[in-house]
């Protein structure tokens, strides 16, 4: 007889999903179920070794599991967590030391109130010097979770309030130990606690830490804070000595910037809430003045940026400069003018003779216009008198000279140059030799001389010129003050021009409008000879506008509008026309673009960034999509609020897209509702209007009345639905 097939391993894995949605729906079979995949968790296949871990570190801290329950089913699990601890995928490692900082308080209780649990605690003891071990070698997110056990284990073997009135009953602390206890030694435990919490506190203080694991740490660090006064002041004076701008020396990226702000956030929200919770506390005073000089230390970071942007364009406009007037200037071949020899004379009546000795032979136009008989005079070159005195002899000698002397003199110069005429007409030709000589077809022979043919400019130098002349516009917009838009004297409306004054305003309008009215045709990249793409100079523009929108988006905010209105406009004339039907609309691309840039620094009071999407011609539903993220944010939650009930009395077309966005938001998180409720009562009601109760009842609600009625429905609706 044949054995009965193995289930694949997909099915066994459904078959605990199931398990685990049956426990999530009723936590009385938690301890059954836990039992009984046991022996799964530590089979040879990964992915229930990958589940197992999971489950376990979900079930140590759902909060529907009794205290109790825990207890008892983390004595059954300790040889599971000393199996899965010597793992070495990452996912299994974090799940298994996370569920190990929930374990540890239940264990040492235990055994505080069970003296003869030796082997119990000796398993416990090197499942912690395992986790302590891989603290430092380990991936970030199994280090973020050693960070959240070491934190359970400072909590745990240190001593707690003194106070009888505050002390929690479920908290474990050095407390709870007996005295005479034959396993758990106070000194011991108490120094193994200040060491653990000493090394927690280097992490602030070391150089290559990185953002992520600080971040946590203080997070971490504000636990004990609150429930271990005695460790208090330690802790407080290690987070006040940490800077989080250590790393302004750095190269200032995006990346780097959004970490700062982030570990001074943290900092900052810490202290706050230190400050809330014991507002007449001994350390008032310092703390109010360390919140001053991170606030001080934020600004001067932004200007600092402000500072090392308008350096490194002026840097930049300097170097091209130099370059240029450092390049070696290759030797070019000196070309002689070869004089035209004179065709044969013409016999030609003798001209009339005139008031100045006519120059025979070749002459030069200064031996031609030249009147005077002193050598030194007819030597003398008047290229070297400076221009504007030139212009002043010149109109002096026209008001005092004579009329007969003028007519004189031109009568001369006129003589003179009929007579070269004359000399150098050319014969006429054999075949035609009744033609005659036309005057305007005989030219002054001097000599005829070619400049050389210029070189091809390669298309590197051609990008370079042209980042070098982009450079040198930002720079000029830097140096104008920033001026608000209340504050402006040109408040002409729509009969203001674009760049009436070369003010800051007039420099943004012609560089919004370069990429797209000015050199919008250059869809095309320059190419070299061997055919490859480069670059495309209008691409090229709207890159230097997104990094200078960006890097300072609240001073900037009326660049970015006009530069994504001068693109919306351009994306309709092309639109209209045979070239931009195939076109990529650029209006949605950077929209994007720059609001996946700014997102991660938007503050809770960001009215600007609330003004700047009401503005902006064109609101992407991807748009839509990140200001919902912003509600699901709770530190930012009422800017993205804001923002949709700004939206929806402002813009009216895209007022059903938000209303939809906040109906959803309504159905789906409970929290908040009582925001959302007034926007969906003024432009939908029929939101709120029917809102389905678990008895089976329809509550009925009429917007505004504040009264409902319960329905119950009939047996034809029912069936009928």
């Amino acid at each position: 007889m044949a054995a009965p097939q193995q289930p694949s391993v997909e099915a066994q894995l459904q078959q605990l999903g199931q398990a685990r949605e049956l426990v999530m729906s009723d936590p009385t079979y938690w301890p059954q179920v836990l039992q009984g995949t046991l022996p799964i968790i530590t089979s040879p296949v990964i992915e229930f070794r990958r589940w197992g871990a999971d489950f376990l570190a979900e079930t140590f801290s759902s909060p529907v599991v009794t205290t109790d329950a825990k207890q008892s089913l983390a004595l059954q699990c300790l040889d599971t967590l000393l199996r899965l601890v010597e793992e070495p995928d990452a996912g299994i490692l974090k799940s298994v030391v996370q569920c190990c900082a929930s374990v540890y308080p239940m264990i040492f209780r235990y055994v505080c109130q069970n003296r003869n649990e030796a082997d119990l605690w000796n398993k416990m003891s090197s499942l912690k010097s395992k986790i302590l071990n891989l603290w430092d070698a380990a991936p970030v997110g199994v280090n973020l979770a050693c960070i959240k056990f070491v934190q359970r284990v400072v909590l745990v073997q240190s001593r707690g309030t003194t106070d009888p009135r505050l002390v929690d009953k479920f908290d474990t602390s050095l407390g709870s130990v007996p005295a005479a206890h034959p396993l758990l030694s106070l000194p011991s435990l108490d120094a193994e606690a200040q060491g653990l919490l000493d090394r927690l506190l280097s992490i602030l203080h070391e150089e290559n830490s990185e953002p992520t694991v600080i971040t946590a740490t203080l997070n971490n660090l504000a636990v004990i804070i609150k429930t271990r006064p005695p460790l208090a002041p330690k802790v407080l004076m290690a987070v006040m000595n940490f800077n989080p701008f250590s790393g302004i020396g750095k190269p200032l990226t995006t990346q780097n910037r959004l970490m700062m702000l982030c570990m001074e956030k943290t900092v900052r929200i810490l202290l706050m809430n230190i400050l809330r919770s014991n507002p007449n506390g001994p350390h008032v005073g310092k703390i109010s003045m360390h919140l001053q000089r991170l606030q001080q230390s934020k600004a001067e970071l932004s200007e600092q940026i402000s500072k090392k942007r308008g350096a490194a364009f002026q840097q930049d406009n300097d170097i091209s400069k130099r370059a240029k007037t450092e390049r070696p200037i290759a030797p070019q071949p000196v070309v002689t003018p070869i004089p035209t020899p004179p065709p044969p004379q013409v016999p030609t009546p003798t001209p009339p003779q005139p008031t100045q000795q006519v120059i025979t032979g070749p002459m030069s136009l200064a031996q031609l216009f030249t009147l005077a008989t002193d050598p030194a005079m007819a030597l003398f070159d008047g290229t070297q008198l400076p221009l504007d005195m030139v212009v002043q002899i010149v109109l002096g000698s026209l008001y005092s000279i004579k009329p007969e002397t003028l007519n004189t003199a031109t009568a001369a110069i006129r003589d003179r140059y009929n007579a070269i005429q004359v000399k150098f007409a050319p014969l006429p030709s054999p075949a035609t030799g009744q033609e005659i000589i036309k005057e305007d077809e005989v030219q002054l022979q001097l000599g005829e001389y070619r400049l050389p043919p210029p070189q091809p400019i390669p298309p590197e130098q051609l990008r370079q010129a042209a980042i070098d002349s982009i450079d040198r516009m930002f720079s000029i917009i830097e140096n104008f003050e920033k001026i608000s838009l209340i504050n402006r004297k040109s408040k002409l409306g729509v009969n203001r021009l674009a760049a009436s004054n070369w003010d800051r305003e007039g420099w943004t309008s012609m560089i919004v409008r370069l990429p797209t009215r000015g050199i919008y045709a250059d869809t095309q990249p320059f190419k070299t000879e061997d055919g490859e793409d480069k670059f495309s100079l209008a691409d090229l523009i709207r890159e230097r506008l997104f990094k200078y929108v960006t890097a300072d988006f609240r001073g900037c905010m009326d660049i970015a509008v006009a530069w994504l209105n001068e693109e919306w406009y351009n994306d309709k004339v092309q639109a209209q026309t045979e070239e931009g039907k195939n076109r990529e609309p650029q209006c949605e691309k950077w929209t994007m673009k720059v609001m996946d840039a700014i997102f991660p620094f938007l503050e809770a009071k960001d009215r600007l960034f609330m003004r700047m999407v009401a503005e902006i011609p064109e609101i992407p539903k991807g748009l839509l999509e990140k200001i919902k993220l912003l509600c699901l944010d709770p530190d930012r939650t009422h800017l993205g609020l804001n923002t949709f009930h700004y939206l929806a009395s402002l813009r009216p077309p895209v007022r059903e897209q938000c209303m939809d966005y906040l109906e959803d938001l309504y159905k789906t998180q409970p929290d908040l509702r009582k925001q959302i409720m007034k926007m969906l009562q003024k432009w939908r009601p029929t939101a709120l209007a029917i809102e389905g109760s678990p008895d089976g009842t329809t509550t009925l609600t009429v917007p505004g009345s504040g009264t409902a009625a319960a329905i119950t429905p009939t047996h034809e609706q029912v069936v009928s639905s």
